[in-house]
């Protein structure tokens, strides 16, 4: 195991948030024995998981706004007990199928169009531009490496470890691309995993090991993972009601739900959320 870098760091003002904190040994290539139909080359994380120690913890965590960059940082944070009440009021931690998350919203719109004000209002504080947009309500199914895939040819292909592409971007461009807010509305925990080194990170460390003018966003995740695969990755645990906010595009990540029971529900925006006086 390669030790841990200072990269992409983790900001928050919770209450023994290196509890929700854990460290493996780096990454495998997914495989059919997950159940799952992977894009090749795609990578998941090692499943033995463990708390940080401290040396690593300092260079990861950070219970301080000042100097924060959220180009390069995540925060995790809980919404007001208002908006959970409104949430809980919604239901959505009751549904019990995929297929039934978007007519729950459609049979309780006033309660939808209440959780929308209070959502604005709570987002407002977070961006000092107030530039960000609701991006959708994901839904993705409980006992899962990771979550995100596309729907091709009738088949979900699962996609590992990844960058998002929000926008057009090189990866010396990445932290530019904001970031967004991602909310669990779910009755269970789920996970955020992620390698806490920037695109630009990555691209010098590939550097010592191939030429890089052929490194872009599509195959960026791919060349790191076959080089690094012994970078430890680190996982996050958001619980109901906590939310994170993430660069997406500067750092690979993905969600998990392995061990959970129930659906996992979350609501998405994007944008740009910068401001340090977070309160929650």
């Amino acid at each position: 195991m390669m030790e841990l870098k200072k990269g992409i760091g983790l900001y928050s003002k919770l209450p023994g948030i290196n509890d929700q904190l854990y460290i493996n040994a780096g990454t495998i290539p997914a495989t059919a024995d997950t159940g799952l139909y992977y894009h090749p080359g795609s990578y998941i994380p090692r499943h033995e998981w463990r708390h940080l120690q401290p040396a690593e913890s300092k260079l990861l965590v950070s219970n301080t706004a000042a100097g924060t960059d959220f180009s390069k940082s995540i925060y995790v944070g809980e919404i007001p007990e208002t908006l959970r009440r409104s949430f809980a009021t919604l239901g959505l931690d009751q549904v019990k199928e995929l297929d039934k998350v978007y007519p729950a919203l459609k049979e309780n719109e006033s309660i939808v169009k209440q959780i929308t004000e209070e959502l604005e209002a709570f987002l407002r504080p977070l961006s000092a531009s107030r530039n960000y947009k609701f991006h959708r309500i994901t839904r993705a199914m409980p006992n899962r490496e990771t979550i995100t895939c596309h729907y091709i040819d009738e088949q979900f292909i699962y996609i590992g470890l990844h960058i998002d592409q929000s926008k057009r971007f090189t990866p010396h461009t990445a932290y530019r691309s904001g970031n967004r807010i991602s909310i669990n509305l779910s009755k269970e925990n789920r996970w955020l995993a992620f390698i806490n080194l920037s695109m630009r990170q990555v691209v010098n460390m590939l550097r010592e090991k191939m030429d890089v003018s052929e490194v872009n966003p599509d195959n960026i995740a791919y060349y790191f993972f076959q080089h690094y695969s012994d970078y430890p990755a680190l996982k996050i645990e958001i619980k109901p009601y906590q939310y994170y906010i993430a660069p997406t595009d500067n750092f690979f990540h993905d969600a998990t739900t392995l061990g959970n029971r129930e659906i996992d529900v979350t609501i998405v925006y994007t944008g740009i959320f910068d401001k340090v006086s977070l309160n929650n």
